[in-house]
Formats: C-alpha cells, sequence, structure tokens
C-alpha cells in the first residue's frame, strides 16, 4: 500500500471512530452500559470491513461486514434484553447504523456518513422532543402528511414526462411537480400554524398563514377588523402575512430558478423596506388592542387544493407560452396583471418555468413577477376593505402603496443596470 493510499485509509478509519464516538457519548449519557469505547469500536469495525472490500477489491466484503455489525449489535444487547424483560431497541439499531457509517467511510462515502450520523445523534438526542411532538400529533395532523407523500411519491411519478399543447407549454409530470412544490411550502406552513400558532401568538399565525394563504390570512384578520378588534393589530398582521408571501416567493425562486432569485429578492427586499415606516407606527397600537384570531386556511395538500393549482398553473402556462411566443412581453404581463389578481405562485413558477428554457430574458420574467405581486396586493387592499372597515382598507391601502412602489422602483433600478 502506497503513501496516499495510506492515508486515504488512515482518514477513513479516523472518521469513523469519530462518528462512532459522537453516537457513543449520547448513548453513554442515556445511561447505556455500551458506550463511547464500543460504539468507537462498532464504527471502526464497518471502517475495516469497508476498506478491505475497496483495496482488495472484494464487494462481497461489504455485506459481509454489515451482517458482523448487526450480529454484534444484537450479541451485545441480548443479555440486557434477558435481565430487562424489554429489548433496547434503539441502542440495538443505533449500534447497526453506527457499524453501517463506518463501512460507508471505509468505501471513502465519508461525506455521506458525517451527516447521516449527524441526523442519528439529533433523532437520539431529541428523544423528548420527538416524543412531545408524536404525543400531540392526530388524525388530522397526520392526514396531510400522508397526503403529501401521495401527491410526491405516487402521483409524480406515474405522471408522463413530455410537452404537450402550444409551444410544448403543458407537460403533467413539470406541471404536478409545481403543486409538489407549492403543496410542500404550505404544507410547512400549515403545520407551522397549528403547532405554533396558539403557543406564540398572532405574529407567527400570521407568518405560517402567509406561507399558506396570504389572502385567507388577509380576510381572517379583515372580519376580525370588522368584528370589532382593533384596526392595528388586523392591519399588522395583514402586512406582516403578506410580508411572507413574498418570502414564499423567493423560496419557491431558489428552487425552480436560481438564477432570477438575485432579481426576485430585491423586490421582495424593496417591498419589505418599504413596509418597515407603515409597521413601527403600527405596533405600539397593535400591542394595545390585544391579540388577534389565528388564520383559518385550507389543508394545502387536499386532492381538490392541488387539483385547482395545478389547473390555474396550466391555464397561465399556456396563456403565458402563447401569449409571449406571438405577441410579446406585453402579453405575459397582461398575463400576470390578470392571474395575480388572486394567486401569484402560479405566475412565479411559470416564469421561471419560460426562464429556465431561455424564453424570456431576466428583465421580461423579474418584471413579469413584479406586475403580479403588486395585482395581487391591489385585490387584498379590496379585500382589507371590503371584508374589513374603511379605516383597515386605508391603513392597508397606504402599506400596499408603499411596497407597490419600491417594487416598482426596484424593478426601473436592475433595468437600468443591465
Amino acid at each position: 500500500m502506497n503513501d496516499d493510499l495510506l492515508l486515504a485509509a488512515g482518514r477513513s478509519l479516523g472518521t469513523a471512530i469519530a462518528l462512532g464516538l459522537l453516537i457513543g457519548v449520547e448513548r453513554e449519557r442515556k445511561g447505556d452500559s455500551r458506550g463511547v469505547r464500543t460504539f468507537g469500536l462498532v464504527a471502526l469495525l464497518g471502517a475495516i470491513a469497508g476498506t478491505l472490500s475497496s483495496q482488495l477489491g472484494q464487494p462481497l466484503l461489504v455485506p459481509v461486514g454489515l451482517v458482523l455489525v448487526t450480529a454484534v449489535a444484537i450479541a451485545g444487547y441480548w443479555h440486557d434484553h434477558a435481565r430487562a424483560g424489554e429489548p433496547p431497541t434503539t441502542s440495538m439499531v443505533a449500534m447497526t447504523v453506527t457499524g453501517a457509517l463506518g463501512l460507508l467511510c471505509g468505501l471513502g462515502e465519508a461525506r455521506l456518513a458525517v451527516p447521516v450520523a449527524i441526523v442519528v445523534a439529533a433523532l437520539l438526542v431529541l428523544k423528548g422532543e420527538l416524543h412531545g411532538v408524536a404525543g400531540r400529533l392526530g388524525r388530522d395532523d397526520l392526514i396531510p402528511i400522508l397526503q403529501f407523500g401521495a401527491l410526491t411519491f405516487i402521483v409524480l411519478p406515474l405522471l408522463p414526462d413530455r410537452a404537450f399543447g402550444p409551444q410544448g407549454s403543458l407537460n403533467p409530470h413539470e406541471i404536478w411537480l409545481m403543486v409538489v412544490l407549492v403543496a410542500g411550502v404550505g404544507l410547512a406552513g400549515w403545520l407551522l400554524l397549528r403547532f405554533a400558532g396558539q403557543r406564540y401568538g398572532a405574529p407567527l399565525a400570521a407568518v405560517a398563514g402567509g406561507l399558506v394563504s396570504s389572502t385567507a390570512s388577509t380576510l381572517v384578520f379583515a372580519r376580525h377588523a370588522k368584528a370589532g378588534g382593533g384596526t392595528a393589530m388586523a392591519a399588522s398582521m395583514v402586512l406582516l402575512s403578506n410580508l411572507t408571501m413574498l418570502v414564499r416567493l423567493a423560496l419557491l425562486t431558489a428552487i425552480a430558478e436560481p438564477r432570477l432569485l438575485p432579481g426576485v429578492a430585491a423586490v421582495a427586499g424593496a417591498a419589505i423596506a418599504a413596509s418597515v415606516p407603515m409597521a413601527v407606527l403600527l405596533v405600539p397600537r397593535a400591542r394595545r388592542e390585544g391579540e388577534a384570531p389565528l388564520p383559518e386556511v385550507r389543508n394545502p395538500t387536499q386532492l381538490r387544493v392541488a387539483l385547482g393549482f395545478g389547473l390555474a398553473y396550466g391555464v397561465v402556462s399556456l396563456l403565458a407560452a402563447v401569449g409571449a411566443q406571438r405577441l410579446g412581453e406585453q402579453a405575459l404581463y397582461a398575463v400576470a396583471a390578470v392571474s395575480g389578481l388572486t394567486d401569484v405562485d402560479a405566475i412565479t413558477l411559470t416564469v421561471t418555468r419560460l426562464h429556465g428554457a431561455d424564453r424570456i430574458d431576466t428583465d421580461a420574467a423579474i418584471a413579469t413577477i413584479a406586475i403580479a405581486v403588486v395585482a395581487n396586493l391591489v385585490f387584498k387592499a379590496g379585500v382589507a376593505r371590503i371584508a374589513g372597515t374603511p379605516a383597515l382598507g386605508r391603513v392597508c391601502a397606504a402599506g400596499f402603496a408603499a411596497m407597490a412602489v419600491a417594487i416598482g422602483a426596484a424593478v426601473l433600478l436592475m433595468r437600468r443596470m443591465t
């Protein structure tokens, strides 16, 4: 074995031992009779098997190593099982996983083994917290998670990844992938609202509501003001929810088309900065007016909600693609102005797809998203006025107008810089 191979083997064995010690420290801290030394040695055993397999070109040593570390884990805890009458399942599985992580290190896959070991240690350390969350999960909480899994891992793989329609604008697999993306972000906000909204109050609830549906949140807070609730509290929550909507758009853009993220982030940042003076003025009054209600938003993983967004996204994609091809950017802007009144996700994701296919340039993409956001803010100003009170409508209109002006200024500045 030359020096380079010896160095690589030493690095793999050292990494495996370190990962074993990390997990072993946690087990010993929990009172496990086999702690730091045992877990470190099991990881080393796996690493030796992996290193020998790699260096000798004997792939059969990999399953042999897995069987060996599993046997060591079972044998090590068999005595505890006989004495306590209850199998130490977690520790036994942790030791087996530790040996497998050592095996990965020996095979030269330390970059995979290290994050997995950190996750394993976190799962062991956070036992109480995880049990607390599991205890709070009810049937109504598990169903959305299962629905999201069905949308992602059952429906998505079945859809053909082929372009149909004019300009190849309709791809079933791509459309449903956007449905999954929006549903995933919405599910995160929905769970945050259910688990943390009551505990941490209206501000966090407004943020969570903005991740799911800023329109629904605006409607709830507007009705609260009309029922006699404080105008400042309702207005501040409406603004916060809609600022979260901008953050959500930036997140969707970062996932769907990272090249557009700087522009979208600039637009969102300008709007957020413009709303700060209004927020500063509202906070003292809002604190005196008490709490606002939690938004009631629909489960974003329901099939009819997913199908509704998928249909909207498909229609917007078709109109945008055909319009941009035949009439140019102006048609795209018109689609954004109309579709943005009720939903900005569909046009945003359509734009990211068109930009990713090099069918529109960056300036047109950012301007289209900006137009959709401004149209959406206009619509929500109307919601605040009609569903709420004249006072709430005036405050929200002033805040949204400042955001719209900032968005327009950011778009013009970016155009001049390019």
